[in-house]
């Protein structure tokens, strides 16, 4: 049975009966105004969980809110989610850059010949299916691609499209792939240049064997490559978590940092994955961004609500302290 349309008069009676707490008058008149431009779903539907009275919900079979809930704390939470989707996909697009550039600069060093990264034989044989769906995305990716002006030019004049102009229209979860599955040598040549970056910047000296830490450097992989989709298609961000192949949610070691040496794949877990990526001055900046936003949505939510906010983040009460942690260099013990 579908769901009967309803006006924006009608949205506001319904949440007054559910216990949302909206004023009549010019507090209505607002409440209408953001539902105009941001619907209704997107908002209520998609943060109500921390606001509801669940045994007052049970009885009743339908929303019931906790007393004193307004719909402009909801909103509060909507927005701050929506704020924190933009500064973390900057940071996601960015880290995305820097996997592109070093994956193609390091296989196309060792590959040289013409459409090297098309040839099969070029990637580890641990996993011959994956890597022969691989290439065909690849040469799929190139054909959709072949009259774009970049790469008509290197189809035309040197017979060849280079890996590092093919990456610029791949995506994310193609790289990951590319990632796991060329061989080993490559990968590790990647990884060190990203552990040499990381000690210049943050001056901690990483010693574990490099050949050793590259399963866990691709579920890092996986959890960025996640949560640049969360953020490019608009989804509830603060309390996601990225599942493994059993569908249970990731567990990850950060050997690249002292504290914590393990973490859910939360947001709190992205902000450390993104510390091994990101230069130094990026990555304080967009800490401070978070840190501003934290502080905002801690002015416009009750106590008890914004601390359910930070541990679906995995942030603890000391969050604040915690998140400027992050941004110093340390040396590593």
């Amino acid at each position: 049975m579908s769901k009967p349309f309803k006006s924006l008069d009608s949205l506001l009676r319904l949440m007054r009966k559910r216990n949302i707490t909206i004023e009549k008058g010019t507090e209505g008149s607002r409440v209408k105004r953001i539902l105009a431009r941001d619907n209704y779903y997107s908002i209520i539907n998609g943060y109500k969980d921390i606001f509801l009275d669940i045994n007052a919900t049970v009885n009743s079979g339908d929303d019931y809110y906790i007393t004193g809930t307004t719909f402009f704390q909801i909103y509060g939470l909507y927005c701050f989610d929506r704020n924190l989707r933009i500064i973390l996909l900057k940071a996601l697009l960015q880290a995305e850059q820097n996997i592109c550039t070093k994956v193609s600069y390091r296989f196309s060093e060792v590959h040289t010949s013409e459409f090297s990264h098309l040839n099969v034989n070029n990637f580890s044989k641990t996993n011959l299916p994956k890597a022969t769906e691989l290439v065909s995305k690849l040469s799929n990716a190139t054909q959709r691609n072949a009259r774009h002006t970049m790469f008509s030019h290197y189809l035309t004049t040197h017979q060849d499209l280079p890996l590092w102009v093919l990456v610029t229209k791949l995506t994310f979860g193609e790289i990951t792939n590319f990632y796991k599955l060329i061989t080993p040598n490559i990968q590790e040549k990647i990884l060190e240049d990203i552990h040499k970056e990381y000690t210049t910047e943050y001056r901690i000296s990483i010693t574990n064997p490099t050949s050793t830490l590259i399963p866990i450097f691709s579920e890092i992989l996986d959890v960025l490559v996640g949560y640049r989709n969360v953020c490019a298609h608009g989804d509830r961000l603060y309390n996601h978590r990225i599942t493994g192949s059993k569908r249970t949610i990731k567990k990850l070691t950060y050997y690249f940092v002292s504290n914590p040496k393990g973490s859910e794949s939360s947001v709190y877990g992205l902000l450390i994955s993104l510390r091994l990526l990101l230069p130094r001055v990026a990555y304080k900046s967009i800490i401070d961004e978070i840190i501003s936003e934290l502080l905002l949505l801690k002015e416009q939510l009750p106590i008890i609500q914004f601390n359910q906010v930070l541990a679906k983040m995995e942030l603890t009460l000391q969050w604040k302290q915690t998140l400027e942690t992050l941004k110093r260099s340390e040396e590593r013990r």
